[in-house]
């Protein structure tokens, strides 16, 4: 899966936070880095559009060449590429014609209405990539390009730390779909060493409010829940994982997506690996993106996999 890690950078400081991350995954996997920026142009009326397509994508070939220098010099294998277009498609094209494994991002976990004006080219990525996406939430302010260059003080870069995978969590749920992250999170945790950790949470039925439809009482009806989860994803973990030692598996009750960034923070996760149906359209706003929100709030790297259909 690691021979080649594409990296989308888009010339920010934001972007390149997830660097350290990628260079250690490819010293440790003697992989291939492969730099890629889309460039695209934006024009005034009037001005010409073939020179600044031309201008751009100049910019954009220097500043790979000057990160590919400084990523050589430290004994990795790393090429680089300048693509012109719209970002997302343009990193999912190169990422299939190119033999990528994994593309490593970061995103800048926004929420709210700037986040609708801005997009997230990253999300974007991580919900139509076939192939595994690290996502890493950008911490500490941003250094923007459009700022006036007399600023007496530029405030400091986002920084990240490179990962050291000591504890993989495995949020899952009970569908077949699953077993393809499950395998992917028990391949991971295993060459690294790491002790992997499957997580579900049922929906708590103390928080239904259909009080009318006759049901057991809510406290029983949680424990059958769990205890139902608890058997089918075990015999799921016997047969996708064998006897990997470090496993084990946590049932709780409550949404989803905080259960999962209440278990990472509470018992130091180091990399959080999760399954995206790659929702899109009336399905995603109605259902949003228990994977898309846990990247947002996450205090570790996510590795977003593509679920079976």
């Amino acid at each position: 899966m690691l021979s080649r890690i594409l990296v989308p950078l888009d010339g920010s400081p934001t972007a390149e936070t997830v660097i350290p991350q990628v260079v250690e995954l490819a010293e440790l996997r003697k992989a291939e880095i492969v730099l890629l920026r889309v460039a695209l142009a934006h024009t005034l009326p009037g001005a010409s559009q073939v020179e600044a397509q031309v201008r751009a994508v100049e910019e954009a070939q220097t500043y790979l060449a000057k990160l590919e220098g400084d990523l050589v010099a430290r004994g990795l294998t790393v090429s680089s590429a300048v693509r012109y277009g719209h970002a997302a498609e343009e990193i999912l094209d190169h990422a299939r014609s190119g033999g990528i494994g994994l593309i490593a991002m970061s995103t800048h976990g926004r929420s709210g209405i700037r986040r609708w004006v801005m997009g997230s080219v990253a999300e974007a990525v991580a919900r139509r990539s076939p192939i595994p996406v690290l996502l890493l939430r950008a911490q500490g302010p941003v250094v923007s390009s459009v700022e006036a260059p007399d600023r007496p003080e530029a405030p400091p870069a986002p920084t990240a730390t490179p990962v050291r995978v000591r504890h993989v969590l495995c949020p899952v749920d009970l569908s077949p779909a699953a077993r393809p992250v499950l395998e992917t999170a028990g391949a991971i945790a295993e060459r690294f060493g790491a002790a992997l950790t499957v997580l579900h949470a049922v929906y708590d039925p103390l928080d239904i409010t259909c009080s009318h439809i006759p049901h057991p009482p809510m406290e029983e009806l949680r424990a059958d829940m769990i205890r139902i989860a608890e058997a089918t994803l075990r015999r799921q973990m016997r047969r996708t994982l064998g006897a990997y030692p470090q496993a084990s598996l946590v049932v709780v009750a409550g949404p989803p997506y905080q259960q999962i960034i209440r278990f990472a923070r509470t018992h130091a996760v180091d990399l959080i690996i999760m399954g995206t149906k790659g929702a899109t359209g009336l399905e995603h706003f109605i259902m949003g993106s228990t994977a898309e929100r846990v990247v947002r709030t996450s205090p570790c790297p996510v590795l977003s996999v593509r679920a079976a259909a």
